[in-house]
Formats: C-alpha cells, structure tokens, sequence
C-alpha cells in the first residue's frame, strides 16, 4: 500500500496560514486592531504584524487588504 505525503497546508501557502493567524489576532487584540488601522502602507503593517509573531509579507497583505477586517473595506487605499 503506497502511501500519500501531501505537504501540510501552511507549507504550500505560508502566506494563507499567516493572514488566517493576523485575522485571529484582530478580532482578539483591539489596541492591535487599532495600530494596524493607523498604519499608513502595507510595509508599516507587515512590520506591526511582524512585531507581534505573524510573519506576513506586505504582498500578502496587499492582495488581501478588503478581507482583513470585518466589513471588507480596503485597509489601504489603492
């Protein structure tokens, strides 16, 4: 019987497993939600996130800036 070694999901999208962590962080965190709402550009975010544990590119962040909060309105202006 063969066997199946599918790579966890995080090792195909890391950057999925970081945005789900920064989405749990913001609902769980205020004063963070507040600072990430203040920042002025993705790669401020991408250094806030950083400071808390949650690595994140500001590519990542970018590309899914309408999902991040609740709401879907953009975290940064386009």
């Amino acid at each position: 019987m063969a066997t199946c070694n599918l790579p966890a999901p995080e090792a195909v999208h890391p950057s999925s497993a970081a945005l789900h962590q920064l989405k749990e962080l913001l609902q769980s965190d205020n004063a963070f939600a507040q600072a990430l709402r203040a920042t002025t550009s993705t790669e401020a975010a991408a250094q806030l996130a950083s400071e808390h544990d949650v690595q994140v590119t500001p590519e990542a962040l970018w590309r899914h800036r309408g999902t991040l909060v609740r709401g879907g309105l953009p975290t940064w202006r386009g």
